[in-house]
């Protein structure tokens, strides 16, 4: 989700891995809620892997011209879950980067598919590569960058929900600057140092597996 400037050759690539990345993260929200009894996200139209119905317009010409994106968040309401109405939020919180996860794994597993196609077609070849290694780099991101603890991102509502009962209303006041708090993290770079070394040592990871199945 954290991207350094704009840069017009890497613009196409950009944009596939944004739409496949935040589609498959929503999705990964509503289709947790739904299955947990809330038809909210299916009511919202939601349940879908239709990138239009995902898209929040500044977050898209955010991602296109700005140094980070976002899409539009799924409703859910977790009265409607059966059992475990905290457990219920949680699995519902954390499914969003699981599901960014997932697709990375996926992504590479399609490469090392396409590996033993044997394609004679460069450009094809490199263009199919570019879109893959976009798609695996944006969704590690993504993933990781929605588990830090920061309001609005999805790892302070699983924090905050796994805090006792008795603590979390306690931390209504620091939810309204969150917003504030992350664009500044963002701004300094702070990002950086608390992603890339946990980005750097899963993209080895998968590498590994890549090379180990070619």
């Amino acid at each position: 989700m954290l991207f350094s400037g704009l840069d017009l050759d890497d613009l196409l690539f950009r944009v596939i891995a944004f739409l496949i990345a935040i589609t498959v993260h929503e999705l990964g929200h509503a289709f947790v809620a739904y299955r947990l009894g809330d038809p909210t996200p299916k009511r919202e139209g939601r349940l879908t892997l239709n990138p239009i119905a995902h898209m929040d317009l500044l977050g898209t010409l955010m991602i296109l011209f700005g140094p980070f994106g976002w899409a539009k968040p799924v409703s859910f309401n977790p009265y409607n879950f059966r059992g475990n109405k905290r457990v219920g939020k949680i699995l519902t919180t954390v499914a969003g980067p699981l599901a960014n996860f997932l697709v990375a794994i996926v992504f590479c597993f399609l490469l090392v598919f396409f590996f033993r196609l044997e394609l004679q077609d460069a450009v094809w070849n490199n263009f199919v590569l570019r879109v893959v290694e976009a798609v695996v780099s944006l969704n590690l991101i993504l993933g990781l960058f929605n588990l830090l603890p920061i309001p609005p991102l999805d790892g302070y509502w699983i924090v905050r929900d796994l805090l006792p009962a008795n603590v979390a209303p306690k931390l209504h006041a620091f939810e309204k600057y969150g917003p504030f708090v992350l664009l500044l993290v963002v701004f300094f770079g702070i990002t950086s140092y608390l992603i890339l070394p946990i980005y750097y040592a899963l993209g080895d990871l998968l590498l590994g597996m890549v090379k180990g199945l070619i």
